[in-house]
Order: C-alpha cells, then sequence, then structure tokens
C-alpha cells in the first residue's frame, strides 16, 4: 500500500525525510508545517487502514508516541478520527487505543452513464452510508446530471444529523477528463465536449467539485482499499454501460499522463470491424460489451457460481467466449507493456473471470510475452458495485486528507 511507513515528524526541531515511490523529500523545520504534515500522516494512514492502534500508528510515522497521542487527540478533536479501548486479549503490556475514522466530514460520489445518474454518500475510510441511482429515459446530458446531482446532494443534507458535514464532491466520468482543471474534454457514449463539470456541480450545489477518469478512480479505490492493496503494479479495468477503460497504478502511484487521459484501453484496436462512438473502427469495447452478460452479471452479483454456466444456452455462452478473447487481446497488450503483477477486472468485466476463466488465460497466453505474462494474476474487484463511489470520494477526501487542520 502508498505510505505505509511514511515518516514526517520534525522532533527536537531536525527535520525528518520522509520516502514514498523511490522519492526522498527533504521537510522543512516551519513548526505549523510539520504539524500541518504529521496531522496529514496519521489521518491518511487512519482512512486507508481504516483501523490501526496508536501503537501501530507510532510505527508507521516514526514519531514518539506522545507526539502520536497529541495528533490523534486533535484529529478526535475535530471529529476526524474515532478513538476505542483495544482490546487486551492476546496482548502483552499495556492495551494500545484503536483508532478509526470519523463520521463528521463525508463526501458525495456522483458516476453519470448513459442509463443512470448514481450518487453516492461516502465515509472516510471507504464507507459507503448511502446510495441513489436514478435512472434516466435517454442519455443524460451534462446538465440533466449536475440537475439530478444537486437535487440528490441537496436532500443528503437536510437529512444529515448535526454534526455531520459533506466536504466536496467528486465524479467519476466515463470518458477524458483534464485532471487538475476538472474538465470532461470528449465522454464519447455520453456525447460530452468539453464540459467543465467540476464548477458546474460545485455552482449548484456550493460545494467544491472536481472529477476524474472512472476507471483511474476505481484503480484508486482497489489499490487503496481492496483486498489487493499490497499491489504496487495493478491495471484496474472498469466495464459500464458507457463502455471500457483501464487506470494503472505503476509503483504505487496512478500513471495518469499529462493532462489526466492515460488509460483509454476500451479504445485500443482488437480486431473488429465495427464504428465505435469515439469514431475509430475496432475499438475493444465495441466487442465486449455489457447488454449480452446482463443475466450473467446479475446471476453473479445474486451469488451464482461458475457451474451456473451450463444452464445458459449455447449462443450465450459463445458471446461469453467470444467477448473474453477479445478482452483478452486488450490486456495482453498492457501486460507486455507495463508489466503488472496484478489484472483487476471491474463492473461488468468481472463476470470473465468468474465464467470465462480458461478462456480468458488461454488468450492471455497467446497475446502475451511469456516473462511478463507469468508475473500476473487477473482478478475481479473486490469493492463491487462501489468501486468507483469509493474512488470518486477520494477526490473530494484529497483536501482534507491533505490540510486537516483546516476543518
Amino acid at each position: 500500500m502508498v505510505h505505509d511507513t511514511v515518516k514526517v515528524g520534525c522532533e527536537g526541531g531536525e527535520p525528518v525525510t520522509a520516502s514514498g515511490n523511490g522519492r526522498t523529500v527533504r521537510v522543512g523545520t516551519n513548526t505549523d508545517d510539520v504539524r500541518r504534515r504529521n496531522l496529514s500522516s496519521v489521518l491518511t494512514l487512519v482512512h486507508r487502514h481504516r483501523a490501526l492502534s496508536r501503537a501501530e500508528l507510532t510505527r508507521h510515522t516514526g514519531l514518539s508516541r506522545s507526539t502520536t497521542k497529541d495528533l490523534v487527540e486533535e484529529l478526535a478533536a475535530r471529529g476526524l478520527v474515532d478513538e476505542s479501548p483495544a482490546s487486551a486479549v492476546s496482548q502483552v503490556g499495556r492495551p494500545s487505543p484503536i483508532v478509526r475514522p470519523g463520521r463528521r466530514m463525508l463526501a458525495v460520489a456522483v458516476t453519470p452513464e448513459v442509463d443512470a445518474v448514481t450518487v453516492g454518500l461516502v465515509a472516510m475510510g471507504g464507507a459507503v452510508l448511502q446510495v441513489v441511482r436514478c435512472p434516466t429515459d435517454q442519455i443524460p446530458t451534462a446538465q440533466r446530471t449536475v440537475e439530478i446531482a444537486a437535487e440528490v446532494v441537496a436532500g443528503i443534507r437536510r437529512a444529515l444529523p448535526d454534526g455531520q458535514t459533506v466536504t466536496a464532491i467528486g465524479a467519476a466520468v466515463p470518458g477524458l477528463v483534464h485532471g487538475r482543471q476538472s474538465v470532461v474534454q470528449l465522454a464519447p457514449n455520453l456525447d460530452w465536449h468539453d464540459v467543465e463539470l467540476g464548477e458546474m456541480l460545485s455552482t449548484a450545489t456550493g460545494l467544491p467539485a472536481s472529477a476524474a477518469n472512472d476507471a483511474n478512480v476505481g484503480a484508486t479505490a482497489e489499490h487503496l482499499f481492496g483486498n489487493h492493496h499490497d499491489a504496487d503494479h495493478l491495471i484496474y479495468v472498469n466495464g459500464g454501460p458507457s463502455g471500457i477503460g483501464a487506470g494503472f497504478v505503476v509503483g504505487g502511484g496512478l500513471l495518469e499522463g499529462a493532462a489526466g487521459y492515460a488509460g483509454e484501453l476500451g479504445h485500443t484496436f482488437t480486431g473488429g470491424g465495427q464504428l465505435c462512438h469515439c469514431g475509430s473502427i475496432g475499438c475493444l469495447e465495441t466487442e465486449v460489451t455489457q447488454a449480452p452478460l446482463a443475466g450473467l452479471l446479475a446471476e453473479l452479483d445474486g451469488g451464482a457460481g461458475p457451474d451456473r454456466l451450463t444452464a445458459h444456452s449455447h449462443a450465450e455462452r459463445d458471446v461469453l467466449s467470444r467477448q473474453a478473447r477479445a478482452l483478452a487481446i486488450a490486456l495482453g497488450n498492457a501486460v507486455n507493456m507495463l508489466n503488472p503483477s496484478l489484472i483487476v477486472l471491474g463492473g461488468f468485466l468481472r463476470v470473465f473471470p468468474a465464467y470465462a476463466a480458461a478462456v480468458l488465460r488461454d488468450e492471455l497466453t497467446r497475446r502475451s510475452m511469456g516473462a511478463p505474462r507469468g508475473m500476473v494474476r487477473v482478478v475481479p474487484a473486490t469493492l463491487g458495485a462501489d468501486t468507483l463511489l469509493i474512488g470518486a470520494a477520494e477526490l473530494a477526501f484529497a483536501p482534507v486528507l491533505a490540510d486537516p487542520g483546516r476543518i
């Protein structure tokens, strides 16, 4: 996991170096700056681990026990963490209190698709508290998406108990999103062009808002909170009604490209001849689509196992195998280029490791080089339908994690 060890304290007037992703950064000695960094590090660790003892925080940060205690108490006073007594079972010495993310600061996540706009309320630690899915009769425009989101957000805020507040909004969009500007340059399946989504959401709700590519935020969510958080070289591939995209985690960090446009795996050529919404021909997402797999996905989410596939028709099995082979072509290219240790399939793509693992594996073997292929595992996403909501919420929580003292 990123930042499992983050030494950023400055005790005794001596600056401490912070290392991450192969880089070493010299931390300044300004007292306020050091405390801000230390608060950020402790809150980030609690947020990403979901529960840590004070002793574990001391070990992860390299700070003294007294400094860790002071930082935790300040974060607790701000409502950002909660402390509870530790169980004394199987412990030697004095039990260390357990620190968990607080529920004061909440984030709203927005995910537009071709058939619905989903709005989620998410707490720190990646806990999804509420999900409102608003189906649409037609592909939602950006303006309609903002209107739906604003209406749901207003209802959420009215219902919140005293002491809880929404800090910001994060949106996960199936398309090219300029990360620093939160501008959707192109979402081909939504037919959005140059949409200033972050600004539109902020104007409509009065809350800070930002947007990013859906697969990128999905990769972030799986990397930080999924069962595969120990993989620092990971490809997350998301499949939804609006197409297919990928997020790349390389060396523990998200590979976004110059403007945040990296990862459009759905628009790589896989040999077909169909015209894509993007204007090209033979894109992966023209070959691998959700509609024919909807029944399998529903069964998978309902707890059906791989043996259930035998009850399906020969035609359905053919569709599944054909799509699995097309997906494997794209994944093989990604394996050859990026040498990941893990490929996580999310959204409707989860049906392939469940129902077509052998076809996927055999075709991937044909389409990738032996050395990198031998290092990679292909697994389903573990966060399920909440993946994009959790990832989008990270956009909203980023300023709080960077500077908890601003709360």
